[in-house]
């Protein structure tokens, strides 16, 4: 089953812009100015400056569109006249981290802070540097190669099949937000997949399918982040667990939770799937559950969880 992923669409973003490094075309030095003149960026303090090194490992102080205090959640889901279904262009997310609507963090390199809007800015560097869209060469770079047929940028692409229906907790009401569009998460969070392709991608990330070594080495350097127990790298996350330090990415939005880890002394990947967004903490310990679980068996499981918590296969 095809579930929503929201932030582990970061490692594929990632992975997309560090093959272009491999490739030559892009530098971890370049900046966003190299590559983006639309007003919508120019608009954004300090783009001049800031690195796609910082963009992806969230040292670029760029505002984060989709933090506690930005308009976004009101204009797309909360507010009177919030439209799920409506249909939001980068551009458009672009606009709540505009100089003239919100400061930046802080000056590029100068601290840590989890940025949604800097993988926006990825995800259209990816195109101006190829010519092609962004889910074109996702399918060219890792969906086809890989043969993830349950995987698909959804933030533009039609699903062929079906997708599990999300839920979210507003009070003590659970709410269907089936209908919520992913261009309003684009090349952050705007992909669907499933257990099995999750797997494989991972097996091919971890096992030097996807990268040259330099550009893996990048990836997996961490720097300590403003979350306790987690550090960032390139669309990729290290996290300290009871059961040993674990790496790879997690996502949340609006009706899901998703969490992709790999156990690297264990040599053990790890895949959960909710289709309700519960907060963090509860999330976090039924992945770790899992992550016990699977550490006693002889061969990894993938682990879903559905609404009422009751393991799918």
């Amino acid at each position: 089953d095809r579930f929503r992923i929201y932030s582990i669409t970061k490692t594929f973003t990632a992975v997309l812009i560090l093959q272009l490094v491999d490739e030559g075309v892009l530098s971890l030095d370049d900046t966003v100015a190299d590559w983006l003149d639309d007003p919508a960026v120019a608009h954004i303090p300090n783009v001049e400056q800031i690195t796609l090194r910082q963009l992806l490992a969230h040292t670029s102080g760029v505002y984060d569109y989709f933090a506690e205090d930005s308009r976004f959640w009101q204009d797309a889901y909360l507010g009177e006249n919030a439209d799920w279904s409506r249909v939001w262009t980068p551009e458009e997310l672009l606009a709540y981290a505009d100089g003239a609507n919100h400061a930046p963090d802080f000056a590029p390199g100068e601290g840590v802070h989890y940025s949604n809007t800097g993988y926006i800015l990825l995800g259209l560097i990816v195109e101006e540097a190829t010519g092609q869209t962004f889910a074109d060469r996702l399918q060219q770079q890792i969906l086809d190669p890989l043969g993830l047929a349950d995987t698909v940028f959804a933030a533009t692409e039609s699903i062929p099949g079906e997708t599990v229906q999300g839920f979210h907790l507003f009070g003590d009401e659970l709410v269907n937000v089936s209908a919520t569009h992913l261009s309003a998460q684009w090349t952050e969070g705007g992909m669907v997949s499933s257990t099995r392709d999750l797997l494989r991608f991972a097996d091919a990330l971890f096992g030097d399918e996807l990268l040259q070594p330099t550009s893996m080495e990048e990836m997996v350097t961490f720097v300590p982040s403003e979350r306790p127990g987690i550090s960032w790298g390139m669309g990729v996350a290290q996290m300290q667990t009871p059961s040993g330090d674990l790496v790879g990415m997690g996502g949340a939005g609006p009706g899901f939770a998703a969490r992709l880890f790999r156990h690297t002394e264990a040599d053990l990947t790890v895949v959960l799937l909710t289709n309700t967004n519960r907060d963090d903490e509860t999330v976090d310990v039924l992945f770790e559950q899992a992550v016990q679980m699977a550490l006693g068996l002889a061969a990894p499981p993938a682990v879903a969880i559905a609404a009422t918590g009751t393991p799918v296969p």
